[in-house]
C-alpha cells in the first residue's frame, strides 16, 4: 500500500511536466489550476488501479512484499499509459490554446511566443494541413497581442496550393488586415483580390469594410461611402468601429475636421485606444487627427 502511494505521488508530480512537453508548453507557462488538475488526476488514477491490483493479488498465495511491488508497478504503468494517451489527444490544439492565452500577458509573452513558434514549426514539418489550421487559429490571438509581424509572416508562409477555398478566404482576409498595419495598401488590396467574391456573408461584410477603408485612405471619399452602402452594424460593435474609421477618413478628406474628430472620439469610446490606433495605419486623411487624440490621451493620463 505504501509503495503504491509513493508511485502515485511520483507519477502525479511528473504528470504536468510530461503534459507540457507533449503539448509544447514550457512548465512555467502552465497555470496552477492545470498543474493541480494534472497532479491530482494522475495520482488518483495510479492509486485506484494500484489498490485494485493489490486487493486482487491478495487472493493469491504470493508474498506480501511481492504483492506490493507488483501492485505499484501495475498502477504506475497503467497510469503513465493513460496520461500519455490523454496528453497526446488534440495535443497541438491544447498547446496552441494555452500559448495563445499566455501571449496576451506581457510578462509571459516572450516565452510563450518562442514556444508558439517552435510548436508551429514542428507541426509544419510533419503535417501541412494541421499547420494551416493552427496558423489560422493563432492569427487572432497574435494580432490581439500586438504581434502583427509574427501573424503576417505565418499567414504569408501558407502555401496557396494546399489551401482549401474556405481556408484561402480566411487567410487572405486576415493577411489583408495585417498588411494594413504596416501601411502596405497595395499588398492588402492584392490579398483581397485573391478572394472569390461574393464570399460568405459574415466574411463579405468585413471585406467590404476593408475595401472601403482602402478607398478612404487613398482619397476617394465618395467611392468609399458608396461601397459601404447601407450595411447594418448596430449589432456588431467591431464592424461599427470599422465603419467609423472609414467615415473619419472621409470627413477628414472633405476638410470637416470637427466631424472627423467626433467620429474618432466615438471610436475611442467604443473600441478603446486600440480602436483609435487603427486610424494611424494605413496612413490616411484622419491619421494626423488620430495621433492628436492619442497624444491628448497620453498627456491627460
Amino acid at each position: 500500500m505504501t509503495l503504491t502511494l509513493i508511485v502515485a505521488v511520483l507519477v502525479g508530480m511528473a504528470a504536468p511536466v510530461i503534459q507540457g512537453w507533449i503539448w509544447g508548453v514550457p512548465f512555467s507557462l502552465l497555470s496552477i489550476a492545470t498543474v493541480l488538475r494534472s497532479f491530482v488526476g494522475s495520482a488518483l488514477t495510479v492509486l485506484v488501479i494500484g489498490l485494485a491490483a493489490l486487493y486482487a493479488l491478495r487472493t493469491t498465495s504470493m508474498d506480501q512484499a511481492q504483492i506490493d511491488r507488483i501492485a505499484s508497478l501495475v498502477g504506475g504503468s497503467v497510469g503513465l499509459v493513460l496520461l500519455l494517451s490523454s496528453a497526446r489527444r488534440l495535443r497541438h490544439v491544447r498547446g496552441l490554446s494555452i500559448l495563445c492565452q499566455r501571449i496576451q500577458e506581457e510578462d509571459a509573452r516572450p516565452t510563450a511566443a518562442a514556444a508558439l513558434g517552435r510548436l508551429l514549426d514542428r507541426v509544419r514539418r510533419t503535417n501541412e494541413q494541421r499547420y494551416i489550421a493552427l496558423v489560422l487559429m493563432a492569427t487572432g490571438p497574435l494580432t490581439q497581442a500586438g504581434m502583427w509581424a509574427e501573424a503576417r509572416d505565418r499567414l504569408r508562409s501558407l502555401n496557396d496550393d494546399t489551401l482549401s477555398e474556405p481556408q484561402a478566404v480566411l487567410r487572405n482576409q486576415a493577411l489583408a488586415t495585417c498588411e494594413l498595419q504596416f501601411d502596405e495598401v497595395e499588398a492588402a488590396q492584392h490579398a483581397i483580390d485573391r478572394i472569390e467574391r461574393p464570399a460568405e456573408s459574415s466574411i463579405e461584410v468585413w471585406l467590404v469594410a476593408i475595401e472601403a477603408l482602402l478607398m478612404a485612405v487613398q482619397g476617394k471619399p465618395e467611392k468609399a461611402l458608396a461601397h459601404l452602402g447601407g450595411q447594418e452594424v448596430d449589432d456588431n460593435p467591431s464592424l461599427r468601429a470599422s465603419h467609423r474609421l472609414v467615415h473619419a477618413h472621409v470627413l477628414a478628406e472633405r476638410g470637416d475636421t470637427e466631424a472627423a474628430l467626433e467620429e474618432l472620439r466615438s471610436l475611442r469610446q467604443e473600441a478603446g485606444l486600440a480602436g483609435l490606433k487603427r486610424a494611424m495605419l494605413p496612413h490616411g486623411p484622419a491619421s494626423a487627427l488620430a495621433e492628436r487624440l492619442l497624444n491628448e490621451t497620453d498627456q491627460s493620463g
